[in-house]
């Protein structure tokens, strides 16, 4: 009986392989031609859109970044890619694209494209993401569906959903790019809260994804991407039995659910005022250091607000954005359980003032900014419209005694090292010297790669017509968390590759001369030196720690967008004043390695003015005409509104994933 089971099984097969030979072929192709015809009919539809297709990009698989406006042309096995994440909306970038296989078509990015690498990228241009994914964006999808009216693609990482739908012909790329990027800048808040069925629930936006709190075991997560009308989520979302996904903008301050539903999105009505501002920069208030400012407003009772900016910073704003930038940073400054009327008192102003603003630059114009501002519902608000008066700082503040050798350095400067400790790269960043005591001394700002550049001023000195900077510049700001300081790096001279961190206080570690054959150039060389260990070193960099103490005292380094960590600066340099600076040839990725566009507006910088505190902003993306010159836009927003009485300020909240973090090194 076993062994008549086991034939009868092994029979089995047989009897089944026989009969597949007496059916009809369902297919009059191979599998394999039928995925080349899927192929064929691919690329046709992919190329049936004159004038390419509009895309809803949503990086990564939870969408935690929202969705934005991107476009695709596909035409002799290339596709052209526009995004509204470049900073000059007519930039496109032509790459080629092929057609593969993988349980059907696949639709593949074959060679690097610098715009949609920008979702790709492990370590994104504006540092979203973590520091080795990104956004986690896509650059290979399955073809799902297609129809001259609709393509469908899926995310072959996110597993994502992508809809292509086709352009006007007569539509232009870069206007409408630029028409997503004002959308986005109108209908951003600067706080948010969901209204369903008249209930009110508690929500905070972080890249363009909603959080929003049902009760305390619930939260729902909307990604969304700006419209030309408003919003729309990823998917549909449902609270309280109400259903939405598309929504109108009305009224500049909160979104209606487009089918009629009981579900809005809103921010704090706007208030507005009447009161105007008499605003003067007198000649003879204005120094080689700073300004005073005079404001007189229509009335005594409401607060304004009063700050500087470079002129050529304040061109690439809109009004809008600019306000809301500026008031964003003010909220971001109120803690929890503070009383949001005397913070008022203390950031703002009212009545007629006097104030004493510190450039952040020099050979540069400016211009003051002056709005109205109220409380209402716990936040400040903008009141008024922007009222804006020019000045400039030149040469002429300059006093008489001044050494034409020393006035020289003064300026904007593109610094270039002749390689990096990991990578071997050649960075390019941008400083400012500005003069400090004449003809002996200068602040330097933007030096280094971490995020404290553009926070704290170094100090140089001035001696035989060159400029010298000593390290270990301690205490150069204080943080909630510790104090930044100047370090330096050395490597072993022998060796060429041992680098380390030497103490060394009163040397001019890096020596910088200014060339008498090529005006406006000069080069900056480390100085050598011996450790008691018998290491013979040279001094490679100086960068900008913060010294954090505990149970062990640690530096701590906060990465700028487009660096690498631990990939420091190795010298000997090559610095261009911008005066005289040759046409940069790679400047769009050189401005992507300082520029710090997309921080939340929290992330502030402090310098100080004699009676008033100060902070700096980060600005949006610079337009494509100022990448020509890399110093065009670079030193931001630098804002007097605080009474300054305390000591620690907070700068930023550290979020690792818009900048990396790395502890470097133990102090014994």
């Amino acid at each position: 009986m076993k062994r008549t089971t086991i034939i009868s099984f092994l029979a089995l097969p047989l009897l089944c392989t026989s009969c597949l030979f007496d059916e009809e072929d369902l297919f009059d192709k191979t599998a394999s031609e039928r995925i080349e015809a899927a192929k064929v009919e691919a690329k046709a539809a992919l190329e049936s859109a004159p004038n390419g297709w509009h895309v809803r990009y949503f990086p990564s698989a939870t969408q935690e970044f929202g969705g934005y406006n991107v476009f695709f042309k596909f035409a002799d096995g290339q596709v052209t890619v526009a995004s509204e994440t470049e900073s000059d909306p007519a930039t496109a970038e032509t790459s080629l694209y092929s057609l593969g296989e993988d349980l059907g078509v696949t639709l593949n990015f074959d060679t690097k494209n610098s715009v949609i690498n920008y979702f790709v990228h492990p370590r994104n241009p504006d540092g979203l993401g973590s520091t080795y994914k990104g956004m986690e964006g896509d650059y290979k999808f399955m073809v799902m569906e297609t129809s001259p009216e609709r393509i469908r693609l899926r995310g072959i990482i996110s597993g994502n959903s992508y809809i292509l739908t086709p352009m006007a012909s007569d539509a232009d790329w870069a206007t409408e790019v630029e028409t997503y990027q004002n959308c986005a800048e109108d209908m951003e808040f600067n706080s948010y809260s969901c209204v369903v069925n008249g209930k009110t629930y508690s929500t905070v936006r972080t890249n363009r994804r909603l959080t929003i709190r049902i009760d305390d075991q619930n939260t729902v997560y909307a990604p969304f991407i700006y419209t030309k009308a408003g919003i729309s989520f990823y998917e549909p979302i449902t609270i309280d039995g109400v259903t939405a996904q598309d929504f109108n903008f009305v009224d500049e301050y909160y979104f209606v659910e487009a089918n009629g539903a009981d579900f809005k999105i809103m921010t704090p009505e706007p208030i507005r005022s009447d009161i105007t501002f008499d605003v003067a920069v007198p000649e003879e208030a204005k120094t080689y250091k700073s300004a005073a400012v005079e404001v007189k407003p229509s009335n005594d009772t409401e607060y304004y607000y009063i700050g500087t900016m470079l002129r050529s910073e304040y061109e690439t704003y809109r009004e809008k954005k600019l306000l809301q930038e500026l008031v964003g940073a003010l909220n971001s400054q109120i803690g929890s359980g503070d009383d949001v009327n005397e913070f008022a008192k203390k950031m703002l102003y009212q009545g007629d003032g006097s104030y004493t603003l510190n450039y952040p630059s020099f050979y540069d114009e400016y211009v003051v900014i002056v709005f109205g501002c109220a409380v209402s519902e716990g936040s400040i608000l903008s009141t008024t419209s922007v009222t804006a008066v020019p000045f400039s700082v030149d040469a002429s503040l300059l006093p008489e005694n001044t050494n034409d050798l020393y006035k020289r350095w003064l300026g904007k400067w593109a610094v270039t090292s002749a390689s990096s400790e990991t990578s071997g790269t050649s960075y390019t960043f941008y400083i400012t010297i500005k003069p400090n005591a004449i003809n002996s001394s200068f602040k330097i700002n933007g030096w280094g790669y971490t995020v404290y550049a553009n926070l704290v001023d170094i100090a140089a000195t001035y001696s035989g017509g060159n400029l010298r900077v000593t390290g270990n510049q301690a205490d150069l700001y204080t943080t909630s968390t510790g104090t930044i300081y100047l370090a330096n790096r050395y490597v072993d001279r022998d060796t060429g590759s041992d680098y380390g961190i030497v103490n060394s206080t009163n040397a001019s570690n890096l020596v910088a001369t200014y060339s008498e054959d090529e005006p406006g150039k000069a080069t900056m060389v480390g100085r050598n030196g011996s450790l008691t260990s018998g290491v013979n070193f040279t001094i490679t960099c100086l960068e900008l720690y913060e010294r954090r103490t505990g149970s062990t005292s640690y530096y701590y380094l906060p990465i700028a967008a487009g660096y690498t960590s631990l990939d420091y600066f190795v010298g000997p340099y090559t610095m261009w004043c911008s005066l005289w600076m040759p046409r940069a040839t790679n400047s769009r990725r050189r401005l992507r390695q300082r520029r710090s566009s997309r921080y939340p507006s929290s992330r502030l910088r402090r310098s100080g003015s004699p009676d008033r505190s100060s902070a700096r902003l980060s600005s949006r993306r610079l337009s494509g005409k100022q990448r020509v010159d890399p110093h065009a836009g670079f030193t931001l927003c630098f804002v007097a509104f605080r009474h300054g009485s305390r000591k620690t300020w907070p700068i930023w909240q550290e979020d690792p994933s818009i900048v990396g973090t790395t502890v470097c090194r133990r102090l014994e």
